[in-house]
């Protein structure tokens, strides 16, 4: 199922780029997530990967895609589903326009009732995204 949201946050596409790219930094923007961790060295590029604790459930998340300031794809697996989020920053008079697709595989039971979860996951989404825009702003 996939998800797509565009979010114009007060800052350069570089720093909001960076912010997102460096996964550790998701405890401070998402509530759900209480642990995310570099595996690997310094600096995060292109095939870092992360260990991401959202929600109780433990993902690895590998950066696919790192094309610094305008294009970043992560690719996450779980238990739960797979996903793949893929950002593009753009450039505009108010900052940057962020947007966003989430394409999530559900695994096992969460299959049968993913489609049910829908507008509940899309009204969660959009609440990260204006948290990830409030760390970008602050």
């Amino acid at each position: 199922m996939k998800f797509e949201l565009t979010t114009v946050i007060a800052c350069r596409p570089d720093e909001a780029f960076d912010r997102m790219a460096d996964a550790r930094n998701e405890t401070r923007w998402n509530s759900e997530v209480s642990r995310s961790e570099l595996v690997g060295d310094e600096p995060v590029r292109q095939g870092s990967a992360f260990k991401t604790v959202n929600r109780g459930k433990e993902y690895a998340a590998t950066i696919r895609t790192y094309e610094r300031p305008s294009r970043l794809v992560f690719d996450a697996t779980g238990t739960p589903m797979d996903i793949t989020i893929s950002f593009d920053f753009t450039s505009e008079p108010a900052g940057t326009a962020v947007a966003a697709v989430y394409e999530m595989r559900p695994k096992g039971f969460m299959k049968a009732f993913f489609p049910l979860m829908a507008p509940a996951i899309r009204r969660d989404l959009t609440e990260k995204s204006r948290s990830f825009k409030a760390f970008c702003e602050s």
